[in-house]
C-alpha cells in the first residue's frame, strides 16, 4: 500500500517499531556508480549496525539484480551495488531511529540508501525508494485505517479515498507534502485545498477540470504543480504568489477516459501566459502543452533559474527573439508541433 509521504519524527519511529516486529531483516544499500569523490559520511552508521549484520550482497550486473530481486522480492534490489542485510531486533531498530528522523533521510552520501524491511520468506513489509519518492507498507486497508487514525503523519493511499472529501480530510490531518488527485470528475478544485499548508508537490489529472481556485495559490510551500485536463480556462495572475514554485506543468487535451477527442488547438481556452509568471524567481521548468497561446510574455526574461521551457503544440509562429538572450536555458521548445 503506497504512502503519499514518508513518515517523519514520532510517526517514523512508530513505523520503524512496527517494521521491526513484522520483518526478518532490513536492507540498506550503496548503489553504483557511487560518487567516489565524495567521502562516505555514514561509516559510524555501518559501525553501529555491525553487530546485527546477517549478510552482505554485492550485485555487479542486471542479471544478478534480477536474481536477487526474485529471491527477496524487495524494492531494495533494483540496481548494481553493495547491500547490507541486518537482523531485526529492538537494538537495531533503535540505531535506525537514532540515525534518521524520516525514511527520506536514508540517501547517499549522508546515509546508505533506501531502507527496506523484508519479511520472512521474502517480500517487503516496509519499503522506500527515496530518489523516486516511493514509500509503502504491506498492510490491509483495515490496518491502514486503524494506523492512520492512531498516528498523525502516516498517510497511505486507501480505497476510501475515491471519496474526495475523505482524501482531503486525511491529507489535511496528516499534513502531507505530496498529493495526487484523479478520477473524481472535478470541474474545479475545492477551495479547501488551501488547508494543505505543507504541500510541496501537487499533481491533478482531471479531464473536466476547467478552473483553478484562488485557494490553490495560497500554498506557499508548493514547489511542483502539474495539471492535466482537457481544457483550462486560464493561468490566473495569482500564480505569482507561489514564490517557491520550481516546476509548473500544464497539459491540455488530456483524458483519462476512452473515446476522448480533443478540441482543435484554436478552441482551447488557455490562450495566454500571464506576465506575473515572471515573478516566480525559483522556477526551473515551465511546460505548457496543447494550447491556443500565440505569444510569450517578455517577463519570462526575469526567470533567472529557468532551465527548461517547453511550450509545444501552441499557436506561436516563431520563437521570440528575447529567448536567445536567456543563456541559462538548457532546453527550449516553442512550436506549433509537439517538438
Amino acid at each position: 500500500m503506497r504512502m503519499y509521504t514518508d513518515p517523519k519524527g514520532e510517526a517514523y519511529e512508530l513505523i520503524i517499531d512496527l517494521a521491526i516486529r513484522n520483518s526478518e531483516c532490513f536492507v540498506l544499500g550503496e548503489k553504483l556508480p557511487a560518487d567516489v569523490t565524495q567521502p562516505r559520511q555514514y561509516t559510524s552508521v555501518l559501525g553501529a549496525l555491525e553487530p546485527y549484520l546477517m549478510k552482505t550482497i554485492i550485485i555487479q550486473d542486471i542479471d544478478e539484480v534480477m536474481q536477487v530481486g526474485k529471491n527477496y522480492r524487495s524494492h531494495a534490489f533494483y540496481t548494481a551495488g553493495t547491500y547490507y542485510l541486518y537482523r531485526c531486533c529492538e537494538e537495531s531498530g533503535n540505531v535506525l531511529k537514532q540515525m534518521a528522523s524520516s525514511l527520506s533521510e536514508w540517501t547517499y552520501p549522508a546515509l546508505p540508501e533506501d531502507l527496506c524491511f523484508v519479511k520472512e520468506g521474502g517480500g517487503d513489509y516496509l519499503y522506500s525508494v527515496v530518489h523516486e519518492r516511493m514509500y509503502g507498507m504491506d498492510i490491509t486497508e483495515e490496518e491502514a485505517i486503524e494506523l492512520m487514525d492512531r498516528v498523525t503523519g502516516v498517510f497511505l493511499k486507501l480505497e476510501v479515498h475515491r471519496d474526495l472529501d475523505r482524501l482531503l480530510d486525511d491529507a489535511i490531518k496528516h499534513k502531507t507534502d505530496w498529493l495526487y488527485i484523479s478520477g473524481h470528475g472535478l470541474t474545479e478544485l475545492p477551495d479547501r485545498i488551501r488547508e494543505l499548508t505543507e504541500l510541496c508537490d501537487l499533481e491533478v489529472f482531471e479531464q473536466d477540470l476547467y478552473r483553478l481556485p484562488e485557494g490553490l495559490f495560497e500554498l506557499s510551500k508548493l514547489e511542483r504543480l502539474r495539471i492535466s485536463t482537457a481544457d483550462l480556462e486560464c493561468i490566473p495572475s495569482s500564480i505569482a504568489k507561489l514564490k517557491n514554485l520550481k516546476e509548473l506543468s500544464i497539459h491540455c487535451a488530456s483524458s483519462n477516459r476512452s473515446g476522448f477527442q480533443p478540441k482543435p488547438k484554436e478552441e482551447i481556452s488557455l490562450s495566454r501566459i500571464p506576465p506575473e509568471i515572471g515573478e516566480l524567481e525559483q522556477l526551473e521548468q515551465l511546460t505548457i502543452l496543447y494550447s491556443s497561446i500565440r505569444e510569450l510574455p517578455r517577463e519570462l526574461e526575469n526567470l533567472k533559474q529557468l532551465r527548461m521551457l517547453n511550450v509545444g503544440r501552441c499557436m506561436i509562429k516563431r520563437k521570440p527573439k528575447f529567448l536567445y538572450g536567456m543563456k541559462q536555458l538548457e532546453y527550449i521548445n516553442v512550436s506549433q508541433n509537439l517538438f
